[in-house]
């Protein structure tokens, strides 16, 4: 993985990195994309310009303001005084500002539930649990995003007090295959991993065990709710830890983004953020979207986990996270 903040390097950008998101909150916009100002590292005394805009200097810091368009930008900082050189790419993501994500992870007792009840139930909003996300999507237009294990087994089991059955995919009715369907705009499944444990499953995995895996749950979606129901786009995988072939596996496959906390624990490890460095997770910590342009990939961070404290607590922290200054335009629970 490339060196990102490379304090060695003769010119390297500051803000932003390779494989930001910059939006609105970084500056302003304009009807084709936004402003930001970018911050280049390099000796004093130099002339430095970015894509031809000359930059202004502060004890070595040097400063210009700069407009993104929709999709890839690519960044040339030039230190005209030594010829040295450091390139990167931005992105923007229109109408992300104000948007936000419902996802859910650790999904498939609800099915279980739904199969249990099939002649009882006439559609899949009578088990309780998916009757929230339909409240949730006609008051508010919610989209939802659950992620599924493929199977529920007996070390899973044993941490409940009471019993229940062993359950996989493969089980499912597909009775109800066509209101999935109906509902795909706005209620898509997606893999999460093969079952809760172990812990971190693919943090050190072969990747023809997380392509196994994930076939195994994009086999069983299509079957009972339908091609539109499986998400092949984004999901968040188990504990969001996945090393580099794990994930360049799942992109060969399609999908696009991966969701994770991109934070630290109070000891400073990391926390939910795949293989990201330490250095590159401080920063992700302050951002809501990075691009790993190497691997191709995107990664979104989760700002709450909603069933983790009281709803009191939950709304006070999400006030907070929507004020953030760089990361609460989309906000992502």
């Amino acid at each position: 993985m490339k060196e990102y903040f490379n304090e060695s390097a003769p010119i390297r950008f500051l803000f932003p990195v390779d494989g930001d998101y910059v939006n609105e909150r970084d500056g302003g916009s304009d009807s084709n994309g936004v402003f930001f100002t970018a911050k280049i590292a390099s000796a004093p005394g130099c002339q430095v310009s970015v894509n031809g805009s000359t930059a202004t200097e502060e004890n070595g810091i040097y400063s210009v303001t700069l407009h993104a368009t929709p999709g890839q930008n690519l960044l040339t900082a030039s230190n005209r005084t030594d010829g040295t050189e450091a390139k990167i790419s931005v992105y923007y993501l229109p109408k992300a500002v104000g948007a936000y994500r419902i996802s859910s992870d650790d999904n498939i007792l609800f099915l279980a539930d739904i199969t249990r009840n099939k002649d009882i139930y006439t559609s899949i909003f009578d088990n309780p649990y998916l009757a929230i996300y339909q409240k949730a999507h006609d008051l508010y237009g919610a989209k939802v995003h659950l992620n599924l294990f493929y199977e529920f087994d007996r070390e899973a089991a044993k941490r409940f007090s009471t019993d229940r059955p062993d359950f996989n995919l493969s089980m499912m009715t597909d009775k109800f295959k066509a209101e999935w369907e109906a509902n795909a705009h706005w209620l898509q499944l997606s893999f999460h991993a093969r079952a809760e444990f172990p812990s971190k499953p693919y943090q050190f995995a072969a990747p023809e065990t997380i392509v196994a895996d994930y076939e195994a749950v994009r086999r069983e979606v299509l079957r009972f709710a339908g091609e539109a129901t499986f998400s092949s786009d984004v999901t968040t995988i188990h504990f969001g830890e996945a090393n580099p072939a794990c994930v360049a596996a799942l992109r060969d496959r399609g999908l696009k983004a991966l969701a994770g906390y991109f934070t630290l624990t109070p000891q400073g490890d990391p926390l939910v953020s795949y293989y990201a460095p330490i250095p590159l997770i401080r920063h992700l910590d302050e951002r809501d979207f990075w691009r790993d342009t190497e691997m191709g990939m995107t990664f979104g961070r989760i700002d709450r986990v909603t069933n983790s404290s009281t709803l009191e607590a939950v709304m006070a922290d999400m006030r907070d996270i929507i004020a953030h200054p760089t990361r609460g335009g989309f906000v992502s629970f």
